[in-house]
């Protein structure tokens, strides 16, 4: 980790929804704080607990929606004291506000321990939109940036950041809170899978398709409309091999980037329910 021309490390900190596999958090040095999932009275911390596999395993037979719960303010006073007391300045960057508490939970947190050295940032999204905004992040801090130059460069990042998503069905995200402007799909849907954005940070609806296969068609039409991608991956809730064939599909499109497969936890999941499959991608 590289030391600022002030000598210290601008530490980065993001939150589960980013769905950063243990390996991407190590290298590049993220701290990642986790949401929590409640199924009745057992309560597990996102993709600490529960594998995806996990997760939509037991949405498919429980009785009643889980419950999701940004993380407790002591969660990320943890964190950030941990980082200030070596010395460090934190940047974090955080689930959209509109669909999640992360953001507040966060920014209280860093009132109390040190406001002065701890940027909390909304993302205006989630899953790898926002996990490339983390390791974009922490790839500057790794250069010497300071904090402030690291935080100034993600809040430029996050009009860019986009989320493109085929779902089986919108009760999930209707019984769950969050089904934003999608709700002018309900209704309308009989054989039709709804296809759904963040757009300015809350759930948006893209249109409907006729099918699986036709959803698909459509969101690589998206993706294509977008013209050229920094970052790319293919997110999937208990979907792998269509994930895959998805990955295949438009790999030749995008020569020299790496596309990731990225299955999405269980708060993303509790939305979605199981099948949804989808990009997440930042705007070269």
């Amino acid at each position: 980790m590289g030391r600022s021309i002030l000598g210290c490390v601008v530490r980065i900190v993001t939150d589960s929804t980013a769905d950063l596999a243990d390996d991407q958090q190590r290298a590049a040095g993220i701290t990642v704080v986790p949401l929590n999932v409640r199924f009745g009275d057992e309560v597990f911390k996102d993709h600490v607990d529960l594998t995806g596999d996990d997760f939509f395993a037991r949405l498919k037979t429980s009785p009643q929606l889980p419950k999701t719960s940004q993380p407790a303010v002591g969660a990320f006073e943890e964190v950030f004291r941990r980082h200030r007391d070596t010395g460090d300045d934190v940047v974090a960057v955080l689930i959209s506000g509109k669909v999640s508490g992360t953001v507040g939970a966060a920014s209280t947190a860093a009132k109390s321990v040190d406001g002065e050295h701890i940027d909390v940032i909304d993302s205006l999204t989630t899953s790898m939109a926002l996990g490339f905004l983390a390791l974009e992040a922490a790839r500057l801090a790794k250069t010497g940036a300071d904090r402030a130059a690291v935080a100034e460069r993600v809040r430029s990042l996050v009009p860019k950041a986009r989320v493109l998503a085929a779902i089986d069905t919108l009760t999930y995200l209707e019984k769950g809170g969050r089904i934003g402007r999608a709700r002018a799909l309900l209704g309308s849907l009989l054989n039709f899978k709804p296809l759904i954005t963040l757009q300015d940070g809350e759930v948006a609806p893209l249109g409907r398709a006729r099918g699986r296969l036709q959803a698909i068609d459509r969101l690589v039409e998206l993706l294509q409309r977008d013209g050229r991608v920094s970052n790319l991956a293919v997110l999937h809730g208990g979907a792998l091999s269509d994930a895959q064939r998805l990955k295949e599909r438009v790999a030749g499109n995008y020569p020299g980037l790496e596309i990731l497969l990225v299955e999405t936890g269980a708060v993303i999941g509790t939305y979605t329910g199981p099948g949804v499959i989808g990009f997440t991608y930042l705007i070269a």
